[in-house]
């Protein structure tokens, strides 16, 4: 009985984390163009505190958030320069009467899928590893490219995401996180291929567990 209740307090401390982790990433995305950061900082709190314990969730989401502030707003400023002129074609060609069905149409929903497909790498590169922004973009587009069946996975997951958001607003809060969690299984054992080890005893090497 005392297992099963243990068991049971683990379950529900670690969806309060979920939750916890998804208002953050809420409220720190609420300028719209910090959402990068804070898709960052989500990425690592849900790696380093959900998955592998390690810490607390607000001061966990906080140092990821300032750390990694610079590369993932550049990168996300360039993620909302190619959504916007993604949007200013659609809208376009919608005004040219090319509606749903026709080839233009379809071609103009289709400039949104690389994007969707890079997303989910690239941020969560930035939240483990140390580059360039250029640097970055290169090998996280390579990433995308070299892991494509992962990509479209991940792709799928972000959607889904989407649409159950949109779905069941009200079960939202629990989502952000919970997707981050899922999506780390798929890209987790592709970063510790890249994960230089470390022999220095000071350094909790909590992704390499």
């Amino acid at each position: 009985m005392k297992g099963k209740f243990s068991r049971l307090s683990e379950v529900l401390s670690g969806l309060i984390d979920l939750i916890f982790a998804g208002l953050l990433w809420l409220l720190c995305s609420l300028p719209v163009l910090t959402l990068g950061a804070s898709t960052t900082a989500l990425y690592y709190t849900v790696m380093k505190c959900i998955r592998h314990n390690r810490g607390r969730v607000a001061p966990t989401f906080f140092h990821g958030f300032r750390s990694n502030f610079r590369t993932a707003t550049l990168i996300w400023l360039l993620f909302l320069l190619w959504f916007g002129i993604g949007a200013a074609d659609a809208y376009a060609f919608g005004r040219m009467g090319y509606g749903p069905g026709t080839v233009l149409y379809s071609l103009s929903r289709l400039f949104f899928v690389p994007p969707l497909l890079f997303f989910p790498w690239v941020f969560a590169y930035i939240s483990r590893f140390e580059n360039s922004v250029t640097g970055t973009l290169k090998f996280t587009g390579w990433l995308t490219l070299r892991y494509f069946g992962r990509s479209v996975l991940l792709a799928a997951e972000l959607a889904g995401f989407l649409l159950i958001s949109w779905l069941l607003p009200q079960i939202f809060p629990l989502l952000p996180a919970a997707v981050c969690l899922l999506m780390s299984l798929t890209i987790e054992p592709v970063f510790r291929l890249f994960q230089p080890e470390t022999d220095n005893a000071s350094v909790d090497a909590w992704y390499n567990e």
